[in-house]
């Protein structure tokens, strides 16, 4: 049953968004089709991302994960924690576009955070650092957010991360998760649900959202 305590709010993610999301990739492009490169090489090694992707389907990946970077949350947020990193996604592309903010990449595969490690060094990334351990272990700065991608159901994350000092989480997944996952969450939580497809109005977007979810005061 949805908790009563939650409030969920269904939003269109608007037009100037979009605009944002597709200037960050233009403006960065040469360092992101770097990154593509580098994350295809990795994966014939180690399964970071499905086998037979393509380079075209991967740089729509990374245009997903900026979209992360439009959000207020974000734009607020000096300290980032990518959990459930994978290969680097949404944390690497972030780190990419926004210089100024420290991104600690987060898996519980060491050889995954071992590959983005090198990427990153490899993209002279100076805001970067990786820890293979559960999300319930890293120490967050006060007032870090945490972004994921496709990697958690909200309340099996916030069963780790509950009561450490994060001031909001950033979710890239399925619009029509989001209700249902709440079930079981402590506490009160004010949640926004951008669907992306009305923004974008591209086939790949259909059915993906940008959740933001903080702590109700």
């Amino acid at each position: 049953m949805f908790h009563v305590k939650h409030s969920i709010d269904y939003l269109d993610f608007s037009p100037e968004s979009v605009a944002e999301t597709k200037k960050l990739f233009k403006d960065n492009e040469s360092s992101l089709v770097e990154y593509v490169s580098k994350l295809m090489w990795w994966n014939k090694k180690i399964n970071l991302v499905s086998r037979d992707v393509s380079r075209e389907t991967l740089m729509r990946h990374v245009e997903h994960s900026l979209t992360i970077a439009t959000s207020e949350l974000y734009s607020k947020a000096s300290s980032i924690v990518d959990s459930g990193t994978g290969g680097g996604l949404p944390g690497i592309p972030l780190a990419i576009v926004s210089s100024d903010k420290e991104m600690v990449l987060n898996d519980i595969v060491s050889k995954k955070i071992t590959a983005c490690k090198h990427m990153a060094s490899v993209l002279k990334l100076k805001n970067v650092e990786g820890g293979a351990r559960s999300v319930e272990e890293v120490q967050p700065n006060e007032g870090a957010l945490l972004v994921s991608k496709h990697a958690f159901k909200i309340n099996d994350l916030y069963g780790m991360i509950g009561r450490l000092p994060y001031s909001g989480v950033i979710l890239l997944k399925g619009k029509d998760d989001v209700r249902q996952e709440l079930e079981g969450v402590k506490g009160s939580l004010q949640i926004k649900v951008f669907d992306l497809y009305s923004g974008f109005e591209d086939p790949f977007y259909k059915g993906k959202a940008l959740v933001e979810i903080t702590k109700k005061k």
